[in-house]
């Protein structure tokens, strides 16, 4: 579930930023929370799995039409490809008439979420 970000979840959003090797510096984290306040079209979103505590952070752009996936940064426990699809699909389901796309390092994991929902679209179809 993602929660949009808020700065009384400043410090839970630090902690998530901090795995991230740019956001090491206390200034460099800062500017980057100041960015997502003041920016109308770029978002933070604390995200949670299925239990209480948040899990990670995702950061999110916009265009017209387009959702761009800037970064996710997530408790190392909670590091797999399964909860980082789970994430794509809260961004779907929160945006259903966004594209969504991602950097450089997510792209390969958007496009095996996107044919894994293909195939499941496509198995639910045969099996009705």
């Amino acid at each position: 579930m993602l929660n949009k970000y808020s700065d009384e979840n400043k410090k839970i959003a630090m902690g998530f930023l901090s795995y991230i090797s740019d956001f090491k510096d206390l200034n460099n984290l800062e500017q980057e929370l100041k960015l997502y306040s003041e920016d109308e079209n770029r978002q933070l979103y604390l995200w949670k799995s299925n239990i209480e505590d948040y899990s990670g952070i995702v950061a999110l752009s916009f265009s017209k039409k387009t959702v761009f996936i800037e970064y996710i940064s997530l408790n190392p426990s909670y590091r797999s490809q399964s909860n980082i699809f789970k994430i794509f699909d809260d961004i779907q389901q929160k945006f259903p008439d966004y594209v969504i796309l991602g950097n450089f390092n997510l792209s390969d994991q958007l496009k095996h979420w996107r044919q894994n929902k293909e195939k499941l679209e496509k198995d639910m179809k045969e099996t009705n």
